[in-house]
């Protein structure tokens, strides 16, 4: 199971439980755009990456 962690807006730290590596992309993402700071990735080893390491480490193929 991945993680995401990240801190709200108001100063909390939230974490998120995600299936998959898509979809803890798409939560980084969202948490992003709601305005959260420090987000990271905790993968299922529990090896953490911020949130644009994570990204690239997907390999994902924009065109």
């Amino acid at each position: 199971m991945y993680k995401v962690r990240g801190t709200d807006p108001s100063g909390r730290v939230m974490t998120f439980a995600c299936g998959t590596d898509e979809q803890a992309m798409e939560k980084t993402w969202e948490l992003q755009r709601r305005g959260f700071r420090d987000v990271v990735v905790l993968d299922p080893k529990g090896k953490e990456l911020n949130a644009r390491a994570f990204e690239r480490s997907l390999d994902i193929d924009w065109d």
